[in-house]
Parts: C-alpha cells; structure tokens; sequence
C-alpha cells in the first residue's frame, strides 16, 4: 500500500508542540467508551426492555448518560468517550452522519443538556472526550448540509468506490457511500480547524477522538490536532504498525488497532503470547510515544469480546492487559454486563436491558481492575515487562515490580502453577483479584497458582 508522507518530520513537530502537555494528562486515565443513544433515556432510567431497532435511534440522552456517571465512576473509570453530537442526517443514531455542525443532535437533547452533563462529569473528576468526523458527512443532498460552504457540490470529492489497495483512493474516495469531504481545500480545512476549536472550548470538552483517520491525508491533521487544543486519538482500522506509525506524529495518539489483532488471538486461545510479546516491542521501535495510544478489546466497529469467543475468564485476562498493560485502556460500554453482540448494530445493545446492575461478574472484575491501575500510581510510563511468555501465559510488571500481572489463556474451569522471576528480590504482594499473598525468593522467582482461568494481580505490599 502506498503512502504519502511528505515532510513528516515538520508534521510531527507542528502536532506534538501543541498536545503534549495534554496527552500526559490522559495517559494515566481510565475511559468508559459510551454510546450515546444506547446509555439510558432520562435521569430517572433504571432499566427496561431492549431497544426493538438496534439501528436507529433507541432514546439515550445526554440526562441519561450523566446520570449513570456514578455506575460509570463505580468501575474506576475517570474518563468518557461519547460518541459524536452533532446534528445528524435521519438515522444517525451513532452520530456519524453530520447534517449540521454547529448544532447538536436533538435526539440526544439540547445544548445545555451537554454542558450539564460535562459539567457534571467534570465535578465528579471524569474528562470527556467527544468523537468527531472531519473525513467525511451524512448521506443526505449536499444542498442540506451546514454551515456554507459544506452546502456546495465543490466542498466534497467526487462520488467513487475505494479500492484499500490504493492510498489515494482511501482518501479521496466515498467510505460507505458517505459524501467524501475535499479536504485539500484550504477553505474545508480552515472551516473544520475553526469549529472544532469552537466546539471544545464551547463545550469545555477534554479530549477528541477523530474517526476514520487514515480516510484523510497526513498533512491534514497536525494543523486540525492543534486546533483541537487538547488530547487528540485517531482511529487508523488497520492492524499493520508499519501503515500505523506515521499517523502517531500527526496527533497526541491512536487506538491501538495493531495491538489489538495478537492481544485478542492470544486471550482467544488462536495465537500465541509470543506474537503478543513480539508486537508490543514492535510498537516499540516504531510509534514516538506508545504510552499515548489508546488499548481496547473491543468496540462498536468490531463485533464484542465475548461474540467471537464466549468465556469470561479469558475475557477477564485480555481486560487485565488492556487496563493494566501499557497505553491508555478505553472499555467499551455493555462489556461490564458481558454483552455479546456480533457486528454492528447487534454490538451496539443498549444498556437498560441490564437494569445497570453493579453487582454482576463483570462490572466487578472491572471495578477491581480500574482498582489495581489506581492504587499502582495511574501506570503512566513507558515501563511494561515481559516476565514471563509461555504457550498459555504471559506475565509482566509495571512500576519496578509494584504490580506483578499474570494472564493466561487456558479459560474457565482451568488451574496450574506458574514459577517465573519477578525481577524483584524478595518482594512481597497481595493479590488483588483474588485472595492470598505470593512473596518472591531472594532471586526474584515467585510461584503462582492460578484458579478458574482468571487473572491474578499482585500489587506490592
């Protein structure tokens, strides 16, 4: 695939200037990804049956959303992505489908509704982070579109079909059938800088995820990243870091797509912790701050966790990696009832049908997690160790050995010992996820039994 990176270093250096001090604000965060529409449908929500439609609206609100930012705060999460806000063509009930950017989806409830719910969410100590569009807009006549010149057959590429094979064509051609915006056009880009440097600030919004990056040239996004004044994560859908690692320069960070693919085949027992090891240290060599990329399981593009492989103790050990390895860890909302739907829509269930119960296994695995994270410092740094890489396990530490993490991938039901070195001399830690005190010899090496297939997560005592 070829790719266009002229002058990257200049790039590089227009967007980090910028974010940075923002991005070392997030990287020791917690996100709770909700989408908007399936949350809750007033403040007074606590559950009901299941939306009939999962692809329509179903009647989440911004009132809803902030009154279960309690149920949210209960899993350890200090951070929410919200998916995008803005007015929407007939049917954009994930708000991908911009109609008018200067106004806000009224499905979801008013302006004020918004500035109450990041207002809330911020006195409760939560960053918001809202997901925007800038690559492409609903699939209504151009004619419809706000604000000028966003009405006007000049302001988008014409209509073609993208062939992956060619990076020009996934930039200039039609994702989707969604009117592809002309953003080589200085106007385009002057007129998305503007709005969202409008929307953060008129809404006081801590972060922004940035969809379908890679559906845009490089050269577009450090100018619109810094714009943005605060912590930008891009979506690059591709599992190869090699495409990935240019786009980490142009923005604070990205999801971390390439992780994604070994993490998963790993906890759902078709790859092996090597290729999981292995990725880790590519990611390494070639991305300038891994600690800024966002680490995720699953979410609203890729069928749920527990769709493709249905055990919770596994699941349990792939959100050990996410929330605890490096990188900022978002979890997708539902994952705390063990949602299971397959490719979207029936990923994106609403979350009433669950009655938002705090006390089933999942909610609570997280919570203890979430726990873990924080009493470790926030685990910001650059400072994850391989200790350990088998066939059915993989252990690390983070902060010297403070937390000493150990997953395996031999699911529910499943027992065994595993001896390895801790690197820490005679350490002592308790087990946070479970019960007991495992103590390291005057070499480091530490014995751990492991119980049901779950996780166990030690934390200095």
């Amino acid at each position: 695939m070829q790719t266009p990176w002229a002058s990257l270093a200049v790039l590089a250096q227009l967007a980090t200037s910028a974010v940075s001090a923002d991005a070392d604000a997030w990287k020791s965060r917690n996100i709770y990804f909700a989408l908007t529409d399936r949350i809750a449908r007033s403040s007074s929500d606590t559950g009901g049956s299941a939306c009939s439609d999962l692809s329509n609206y179903c009647g989440g609100t911004f009132q809803g959303l902030q009154s279960k930012l309690d149920y949210i705060a209960g899993m350890g999460f200090d951070a929410i992505w919200i998916t995008p806000v803005v007015t929407n063509s007939d049917g954009g009930y994930h708000g991908y489908w911009a109609s008018d950017l200067y106004s806000i989806n009224s499905n979801y409830g008013t302006a004020d509704d918004l500035k109450a719910l990041v207002s809330a969410a911020h006195d409760k100590g939560i960053y918001v982070m809202v997901d925007v569009v800038a690559n492409h807009v609903g699939p209504i006549a151009l004619s419809d579109h706000q604000p000028t010149p966003l009405d006007q057959d000049s302001s988008y590429h014409s209509e073609c079909t993208i062939d992956y094979s060619n990076q020009t064509s996934v930039e200039n051609c039609w994702i989707a059938n969604l009117p592809d915006l002309d953003t080589q056009s200085s106007d385009i880009r002057s007129l998305y800088q503007t709005w969202i440097a409008w929307l953060v600030s008129e809404y006081d919004f801590d972060g922004v995820r940035i969809d379908t990056v890679k559906h845009v040239e490089p050269d577009y996004w450090p100018d619109f990243s810094a714009a943005a004044g605060v912590y930008t994560i891009g979506e690059v859908f591709d599992g190869d870091p090699n495409y990935v690692a240019p786009y980490a320069s142009l923005m604070s960070g990205l999801l971390n797509y390439p992780m994604y693919y070994p993490m998963n085949a790993f906890y759902q027992q078709t790859g092996s912790s090597q290729s999981l090891v292995d990725m880790y240290n590519q990611i390494s060599s070639l991305f300038p701050d891994p600690t800024a990329l966002g680490s995720f399981a699953d979410n609203h593009d890729n069928p749920r966790w527990l769709n493709t492989k249905n055990d919770l103790s596994l699941f349990k050990n792939a959100l050990a990696y996410v929330i605890l390895g490096r990188g900022i860890p978002i979890v997708y909302y539902g994952t705390e009832q063990a949602y299971s739907g397959g490719a979207d829509p029936a990923n994106r269930e609403d979350l009433w049908r669950s009655s938002f119960s705090t006390s089933s296994e999942m909610y609570q695995a997280i919570a203890k997690l979430s726990a873990a994270k924080k009493s470790a410092g926030g685990l910001a740094a650059d400072d994850q160790t391989h200790l350990y890489v088998d066939n059915t396990a993989y252990a690390f530490s983070r902060e010297e050995g403070k937390l000493v993490v150990l997953t395996t991938n031999s699911g529910l039901g499943s027992t065994g010992n595993y001896c390895f070195n801790t690197q820490v001399a005679n350490g002592s830690w308790n087990n946070t996820f479970g019960t007991g005190t495992f103590t390291s010899d005057s070499s480091g090496n530490v014995c751990i039994s492991v119980s049901n297939g779950e996780p166990v997560v030690l934390l200095a005592s």
